[in-house]
């Protein structure tokens, strides 16, 4: 969630929870009489003809108006807490120079999934960074042909990630690897 959706969502519970206090708190004080000695003037009662409002004739141009800002409002509150599947820019070590260096870890992600599926013994690779538990993880799925031998499919990619961790902050992200082996040989592409 963004710092400024986090921020008018703090504001806004803090600002009902206190007005639903006073409300309990009148409430209750209405009851118990305690209103009375606070607020001298304090209706015994409350008798409110709706008919007055109901039966205005910009009554039911204000309700609309209402309830279309109402669910605006909803709509806008759902997507902006809806859950955000993309990255950040990951912030590179301090150098010699004043300032900050940001790196988006997707393309050289996207690189390195290119990278390894130029690998004979590799069908296909397709490589994803996301937030998991707090944790950025590159993700990369490997689908290996049936006559690849395993341990140089593993190789391949350690020396794949070798190369990333050189690109991005290697203490920001964890790396997991997901390898599917074809159950048949599919038919590769022939160089003549």
């Amino acid at each position: 969630m963004r710092r400024g959706v986090l921020g008018l969502d703090r504001v806004l519970v803090l600002l009902l929870g206190l007005v639903l206090v006073v409300l309990g708190v009148a409430a209750i004080g209405w009851q118990t009489g305690f209103l009375a000695d606070v607020w001298p003037d304090v209706p015994d009662s409350v008798d409110v003809d709706s008919s007055r409002v109901t039966g205005s004739s910009s009554f039911v141009a204000i309700a609309l108006a209402v309830g279309v800002v109402l669910v605006g409002l909803g709509l806008w509150w759902l997507l902006a807490h809806l859950p955000r599947r993309g990255v950040a820019p990951l912030r590179l070590p301090a150098g010699p120079l004043p300032g900050v260096l940001t790196v988006e870890p997707g393309p050289a992600v996207a690189t390195a999934a290119d990278v390894l599926s130029d690998d004979p013994r590799i069908l296909s690779v397709r490589g994803a960074v996301l937030t998991e538990r707090g944790r950025l993880v590159v993700r990369l799925r490997v689908t290996a042909y049936p006559d690849a031998d395993l341990a140089d499919v593993i190789g391949a990619c350690h020396d794949v990630l070798a190369d990333l961790a050189r690109v991005l902050p290697e203490e920001q992200l964890t790396s997991r690897v997901e390898i599917t082996v074809l159950r048949r040989a599919a038919a590769r592409a022939r160089v003549r």
